[in-house]
């Protein structure tokens, strides 16, 4: 049944669209009649996402997308990296909306750390670029002290990389972490490629290295903050103008 609302959802006549996404709530009400139709139901997803361009219906159909990865994670994460060829747009949606919910993201974040370790799945490009989203899986999922986290972001450095899908992917992520006031205090050893991103990313990556600059700004004690900012703000000032 909710595949068929999915497909309304591509055909022009905006009352099957209404339709549909009012079907939607009522099916996600009575989850356990399809729950075990995941795999299904993320694949379709997957094909009709590019059809679907009214806002409303494709919101609608991310919020499924979202609520499947709360309640079966494994089930979306393992069939989103099956289905998806290297560096395709749709599957980069799905998951960047997946990373825009705290607790979607955590859920998401532990079974990408399971299932990126097998080589055999491909998110993206290539296995050098699935280590960056393997490598932010693995700082986010660790419970990390302070002494800890720094270092070995330091060995890391995913945010040191030139592919703006990735990069933008990895901001998201960044966006919804530093939400969190204890993260966003350990993420201050990321502010110097943070700046690194302000240089080189395009705007919409600018925006979101913004968005974590100021998520982790707000969390740094005051001493800490006040000799930082001095630093910064010259150079963060033409992009708050820009």
């Amino acid at each position: 049944m909710v595949l068929v609302f999915i497909e309304a959802m591509t055909n022009s006549s905006t009352f099957d669209k209404v339709a549909a996404r009012n079907m939607l709530g009522m099916v996600k009400r009575n989850c356990d009649f399809w729950l075990v139709d995941v795999p299904k139901i993320t694949s379709c997803i997957h094909k009709a996402l590019r059809c679907i361009n009214m806002a409303p219906a494709r919101r609608s159909v991310m919020s499924l997308i979202v609520w499947m990865a709360d309640k079966c994670p494994g089930e979306v994460v393992s069939t989103l990296l099956t289905i998806a060829p290297p560096g395709d747009s749709t599957a980069l949606a799905m998951w960047e909306v997946m990373f825009s919910v705290p607790h979607t993201l955590q859920n998401v974040l532990k079974e990408l750390l399971i299932q990126l370790q097998d080589r055999h799945y491909r998110v993206l490009y290539t296995h050098w670029v699935d280590t960056a989203i393997l490598r932010l899986a693995i700082l986010a999922s660790s419970d990390l002290q302070d002494e800890e986290f720094a270092p070995m972001y330091l060995v890391m450095r995913f945010l040191r990389q030139r592919r703006p899908a990735v990069l933008s992917l990895l901001l998201r992520a960044m966006m919804t972490l530093s939400q969190r006031g204890e993260m966003a205090k350990k993420m201050k050893v990321m502010l110097p490629d943070l700046m690194w991103v302000l240089q080189y990313g395009n705007k919409a990556i600018k925006i979101k290295a913004l968005v974590v600059f100021r998520n982790v700004m707000a969390q740094l004690e005051r001493e800490k903050a006040s000799p930082i900012a001095v630093r910064l703000a010259e150079f963060l000032l033409p992009f708050f103008d820009d």
